[in-house]
C-alpha cells in the first residue's frame, strides 16, 4: 500500500513538472514571437500578449499586459491603453521583485506617454516621478538602470519642451548625448532600440530648436536643422532599415524652411515626397504643411482645399490634433479675408475651444508657460461675434427701412459700408497679430515698429515709470497703440518682458543715484522702494538682488567701502 502511494506521488511529481517544462517553453515561444513583432505588427503583438497571458508566471503575465497596452497604443486606442496599464500597476504595487519592478516601471513609462498624447501634462509630470523613483530603487546598477535613468530624464525634457521652457528641456537633452553614445558604444552594432532612442533624443533637441526660434535668419533654425541631419544619419544605420526614415527627415527639414519664411521652397521639398505620403501614413502631415504654406503665399483656393483635405481625414489622433489647431485657425483667418463672416466665426470658435483646452492641461503643470496664444485668438473670436450680430442687426435694420423709405435705405447703407469698412480694417490689424503657428508672432509694419521702440527709448530719459502706477496700458495710451504690439516690440528688441524692462529701468535708476549722491545711502530700504514706485520694500529689495546680485543694504555697504 505505502509503495502504491509513493508510486502515485512519484506520477504527479514528473506530470506537474512535465507541464511545468511545457508551459515554460510555450511561454519562451510566445514571448520571442512578441519581440519580433513589438514594433512592426500591433495585431500580432495583441495576439500572442493574449497567448501569454494564460501564463502561470505571474511576470509574463503582467508583461503580456503591458505589450498588449503598447500594442493598443500604437494603434491609437488610449483608453484601452490605459486601462491595460494601470491593471498592471493596481495588482503588482505592493511586489518589490525585480520583475514585478521592471514591470512597474514598463507600465508607468507607457502611461506617461498616454497621458502626454492626451495632453494631461501634470498627470504625466507625476507618472514620471513614480517611474524615477522605482528606477533608482533597483539594486543593480547595470545597463537596464542606466537606460531607464536616462529615458526618465528624456521624458522630463519633453514635459518641459510643451511647457515652452526651450533651454532646460535642450540642457538635459544634451547632457544626455554623450552618455547615450556611450552605452551605445558598449553595445552590439544592431542594437535597435539605443539606436531609436537616441535618434529621438536628436530629433528631439532639433524640435526645442525649432519652436524657440524667434526670426527667419535666427541661429536656432540652423541648429534644429543641425540636430535633425544628425538624427537621420543614426536611424540611416537601423536593422532592417526604417523606409520612411528619409520621408520624415525632410518633412522637418520643410517645417524649418517655413519658419525661415521660405514658403515656396518648402512647397517643392514638400511635393517630393507627397507620392509616397499613404505608404508611409504622412498624408495629414503635407496636408497641414501645404495649408500653411499656401496660406502664407496668398493662395486662397489651395489653402482651403488642403485645409479641407486635412480636416476630412481628421481622426483625432494625438500626434496630429495639434496640427488641427492651427488648420482650424488658418480657416478662420482665411475666411475673414474673404468677408465670409459666418464661417470665420465657426472656425474661429473651434480653435478658442481647442486652445483652451490645450492652455488648461499645460497651466496645471506650469501657470507661465503657454505655447499658443489664447488671449489673441479669444480676441479675434469676439470681433467676429461683435461683427456677426452687428450684421444681422443692421440687415434687419434695413429690412425694415425698405419698407418705409427708398431714399432712406440708400443712406443708411452708405452709413453702414463706411462702418464696415473701417471694422474690416480694424479687425484686421488685430488679426495679423496672430499667425497659424504655436508661438506669438506680430506682423507689424516697419514705420510703425520704429515709431514704437523710439517711444520706448525715449522712456528711459523721463521718470514716467518711476510712477506706481505705471503700466503697460498707460504706455500704450501714450503711444498710441496697444498692449499687444508693444508687448512683441520689447520682447522682440529687448528679449524680456514689459515687466522686467520696466524692473530693470526702476533698479538702474537708484543704482545711480546711490552711487552719484551719497545722501541716499542714508535711505532706508522702504524709502528707496517708494523712491522708484514700489509699495513693498520687501518685493524691491528681492527685484534687486536678483537683478544685481546682492541685496540693497549689501550693495549701499560696498560703496560706502569705496
Amino acid at each position: 500500500m505505502i509503495k502504491k502511494k509513493v508510486f502515485l506521488k512519484l506520477v504527479v511529481f514528473l506530470f506537474t513538472g512535465l507541464i511545468s517544462a511545457q508551459n515554460s517553453e510555450k511561454d519562451s515561444f510566445y514571448l520571442k514571437k512578441i519581440v519580433e513583432f513589438t514594433d512592426t505588427n500591433s495585431d500580432s503583438l495583441i495576439y500572442y500578449s493574449k497567448k501569454l497571458k494564460k501564463s502561470k508566471n505571474l511576470c509574463n503575465f503582467y508583461s503580456a499586459f503591458n505589450m498588449e497596452a503598447k500594442a493598443l497604443y500604437q494603434k491609437s486606442k488610449l483608453k484601452l491603453a490605459k486601462e491595460k496599464t494601470l491593471y498592471v500597476l493596481e495588482n503588482s504595487n505592493n511586489r518589490n521583485e525585480l520583475c514585478f519592478k521592471k514591470n512597474k516601471i514598463t507600465a508607468l513609462n507607457r502611461l506617461f506617454w498616454i497621458y502626454k498624447n492626451q495632453n494631461k501634462f501634470q498627470d504625466a509630470f507625476e507618472v514620471l516621478v513614480k517611474r524615477e523613483k522605482i528606477v533608482k530603487s533597483l539594486a543593480k546598477k547595470d545597463y537596464y538602470y542606466t537606460t531607464n535613468l536616462l529615458s526618465t530624464e528624456y521624458n522630463l525634457a519633453i514635459i518641459k519642451s510643451i511647457l515652452g521652457l526651450y533651454e532646460e528641456a535642450r540642457q538635459i537633452l544634451k547632457e544626455i548625448v554623450p552618455k547615450h553614445i556611450s552605452i551605445y558604444s558598449d553595445l552590439n552594432e544592431r542594437d535597435y532600440y539605443l539606436k531609436l532612442n537616441l535618434s529621438s533624443i536628436l530629433n528631439t533637441i532639433g524640435e526645442s530648436y525649432l519652436k524657440s526660434s524667434k526670426h527667419e535668419t535666427s541661429s536656432d533654425l540652423d541648429s534644429a536643422s543641425v540636430y535633425f541631419k544628425r538624427a537621420f544619419e543614426v536611424v540611416k544605420k537601423f536593422n532592417p532599415p526604417h523606409k520612411d526614415s528619409e520621408t520624415l527627415y525632410q518633412l522637418r527639414e520643410v517645417e524649418v524652411l517655413i519658419s525661415k519664411k521660405r514658403f515656396k521652397d518648402a512647397l517643392n521639398l514638400i511635393q517630393k515626397y507627397t507620392a509616397n505620403s499613404a505608404l508611409f501614413k504622412t498624408t495629414q502631415t503635407i496636408n497641414s504643411l501645404k495649408a500653411i504654406c499656401f496660406y502664407q503665399l496668398k493662395n486662397n483656393d489651395s489653402t482651403l482645399y488642403y485645409s479641407k483635405q486635412f480636416l476630412k481625414n481628421y481622426t483625432k489622433k494625438p500626434k496630429i490634433k495639434k496640427r488641427a489647431i492651427s488648420i482650424h485657425d488658418i480657416l478662420a483667418n482665411q475666411y475673414y479675408n474673404n468677408k465670409e463672416i459666418d464661417s470665420a466665426y465657426k472656425y474661429s470658435e473651434i480653435t478658442i475651444a481647442e486652445l483652451k483646452i490645450l492652455n488648461k492641461n499645460k497651466n496645471e503643470a506650469n501657470n507661465s508657460c503657454y505655447l499658443y496664444d489664447y488671449q489673441n485668438a479669444q480676441e479675434l473670436n469676439k470681433l467676429i461675434l461683435k461683427k456677426q450680430k452687428s450684421k444681422t442687426k443692421n440687415l434687419s435694420i434695413i429690412t425694415f427701412l425698405v419698407i418705409l423709405l427708398v431714399i432712406l435705405i440708400v443712406y443708411l447703407l452708405f452709413k453702414r459700408n463706411i462702418k464696415i469698412s473701417q471694422t474690416l480694417i480694424d479687425v484686421k490689424t488685430e488679426l495679423q497679430s496672430k499667425l497659424y503657428v504655436q508661438k506669438k508672432e506680430y506682423n507689424i509694419n516697419q514705420k510703425l515698429e520704429n515709431t514704437l521702440l523710439k517711444g520706448i527709448n525715449e522712456l528711459k530719459k523721463t521718470t514716467d515709470f518711476l510712477d506706481p502706477d505705471f503700466s503697460i496700458n498707460v504706455l500704450a495710451k501714450n503711444l498710441n497703440t496697444n498692449t499687444s504690439y508693444l508687448s512683441y516690440i520689447i520682447n522682440k528688441e529687448f528679449d524680456q518682458s514689459f515687466k522686467r524692462y520696466i524692473t530693470e529701468l526702476r533698479i538702474e535708476y537708484i543704482i545711480k543715484k546711490l552711487t552719484t549722491n551719497r545722501k541716499y545711502r542714508n535711505y532706508t530700504i522702504k524709502s528707496l522702494a517708494a523712491e522708484i514706485g514700489y509699495t513693498n520694500a520687501s518685493a524691491f529689495a528681492r527685484a534687486f538682488k536678483k537683478y544685481k546680485g546682492n541685496t540693497p543694504s549689501e550693495f549701499i555697504k560696498g560703496l560706502n567701502l569705496d
